[in-house]
């Protein structure tokens, strides 16, 4: 009865009834990490939804910019105020610079679950949220939530019961497969948090295989069990008379996950209906440029290397004698400008060959003709950006998937990877000379652009029809594989080998058995005959 429930909730959307604005639908969204990468991809599917004359609330850490539209009657903010503070909560920046231990995947993955259930409780325990939960009346025909971590918010679909559509930011992950009823076949396909392609080793393989189940059993047995404690607490009161489903249940419940994900960046894996690519769909037309960033553009022929190691990550807490390697290399490079992302004011004795820039329209500046060189953390939207306009990457990985991003594009022509613990000028100049002065790797992003440019539909077109199709249907429970609800022994036929198995072994012992009374008998009736004679 449970899983029946919950598959109405898949089918029927708000049981019958979509409650709608105009035309409309009501659609509650939630993104509730506070990473500004992720909201800024958010923020183009809200504009395109808003466009269609839908009606959104929007749980986020982050104000929508409108960009000159209005759309106030239609757009309805629940701020998450403060906005978690990573610094806070022991993630100090100057650690990335220093420690090695963000390279491994065991701790990046215990790192992003610690994360998960700080910024969800965060994020419950906001003024605005508290008051949000509180309300009465409200109706909503869809949930859209990012599906990263924080997957206690994936039960505001049983409260308002409503089918759902999720955001998969980072791109696709095992247990995206198993909520649609696949199982990743790891001989293959690595782990996201891993530096391995398609094409493992023997050893790659058994580590990928170790990690992955690792990752599935503390997910399934720690992670999410504390995800539905917080569910309990802050849905479980209104709920008193019925229980909540569990997290896994709403998971199998996704009618769609749009996935930032494209061929260039993840090789060929098995995939099912339901789960949409829309890697690009933050890329638009190149917007004009702020006049300092325009003039100082132009004005350098000799080629700008721009340097953005995220919306997190800040330049600007690197220690000093980072930044001495930094400074002395902009000096040994006086034919190159320099445009560079610094979240403070100014640095003393800066070279004249470079900009700083507290926050930089990174997609318009990409597109400049004259940036030769993107130095990057590898966050997998920038180097999208970058791919898309065709720009060569020096990636400097810190955390996340940004290790396996680099390793994955290095392989690919289009760049080379730098370590930012013990970098020297001198490793640091000739990577970028490398970089510039070798045109194979300005030949192989152009390929790698060609590639990414040509898809059949605009992602973010498609990612807007398939939000507005579960909306249609309430819900998309006909997409589902029957195999979302079948035990694992049965999804790999162990029964039906576990019953060959039997019938094989039952017929061998039979007829070992048959063979031995034979022989038996044989042999009776041969000491018989001795005997008679």
């Amino acid at each position: 009865m449970r899983h029946f429930s919950l598959l109405l909730i898949a089918v029927l959307g708000v049981i019958g009834f979509l409650p709608q604005s105009g035309n409309g639908a009501k659609i509650l969204l939630v993104s509730a990490f506070p990473g500004m990468s992720h909201w800024l991809m958010f923020e183009h599917i809200i504009h395109e939804l808003l466009r269609r004359g839908h009606e959104l609330t929007a749980i986020s850490s982050y104000r929508l910019r409108t960009d000159g539209a209005n759309y106030t009657d239609r757009y309805h903010e629940v701020l998450i105020e403060p906005i978690y503070d990573f610094e806070a909560n022991g993630l100090p920046m100057e650690v990335f610079y220093k420690s090695q231990s963000f390279g491994d995947p065991f701790f990046k993955m215990s790192i992003l679950w610690k994360l998960g259930l700080e910024t969800a409780e965060h994020a419950f325990e906001s003024a605005n949220v508290r008051t949000f939960l509180q309300r009465e009346g409200l109706t909503f025909g869809l949930l859209i939530a990012e599906q990263f971590v924080q997957e206690a918010f994936l039960m505001f679909a049983h409260k308002y019961r409503v089918p759902i559509v999720t955001i998969n930011t980072l791109g696709h992950a095992d247990y995206i497969d198993r909520a649609f009823g696949l199982l990743t076949p790891w001989s293959f396909v690595p782990h996201f948090m891993v530096q391995y392609d398609d094409q493992m080793t023997m050893t790659e393989r058994a580590y990928n295989v170790f990690l992955s189940a690792w990752d599935a059993y503390n997910r399934k047995f720690y992670y999410l069990p504390e995800q539905r404690k917080l569910a309990e607490k802050y849905f479980g009161a209104e709920n008193a008379t019925s229980s909540l489903p569990s997290i896994e249940d709403l998971e199998r419940n996704v009618s769609v996950v749009l996935v930032n994900n494209h061929i260039i960046s993840s090789r060929p894996r098995p995939r099912i209906n339901g789960m949409i690519d829309i890697a690009g769909v933050h890329i638009r037309k190149a917007k004009p440029l702020p006049p300092v960033l325009q003039n100082f553009l132009d004005a350098a022929p000799g080629g700008v290397i721009y340097i953005n190691f995220g919306t997190f990550l800040r330049s600007s807490g690197m220690p000093p004698e980072t930044l001495a390697v930094f400074l002395a290399l902009f000096r040994s490079l006086p034919q190159y400008s320099f445009l560079w992302k610094w979240e403070a004011d100014t640095i003393p004795n800066l070279p004249p060959n470079v900009l700083l820039q507290r926050w930089i329209p990174q997609n318009d500046v990409l597109a400049h003709p004259h940036v030769k060189l993107f130095v990057s953390h590898g966050g997998i939207f920038g180097t999208q950006e970058s791919i898309y306009w065709a720009r060569p990457i020096l990636f400097v990985p810190f955390y996340g998937d940004q290790h396996s991003n680099a390793l994955k594009f290095e392989r690919a022509g289009i760049g080379l990877t730098l370590q930012i613990i013990n970098v020297t000028v001198e490793d640091f100049r000739a990577k970028i000379e490398r970089i510039v002065q070798q045109p194979t790797f300005q030949q192989s992003v152009n390929r790698l652009s060609a590639i990414f440019r040509d898809n059949p539909t605009d992602p973010l077109e498609e990612a807007a029809f398939w939000v507005e199709y579960v909306v249609r249907h309430r819900g998309a429970a006909h997409l589902k594989s029957a195999a979302v609800q079948m035990p694992w022994y049965r999804y790999l036929l162990l029964d039906i080998l576990s019953l060959t198995l039997l019938v094989v072994f039952s017929a061998w012992w039979l007829i070992r058995k048959l063979a031995k009374k034979g022989w038996s008998v044989i042999n009776h009736r041969r000491v018989e005959k001795v005997k008679v004679k």
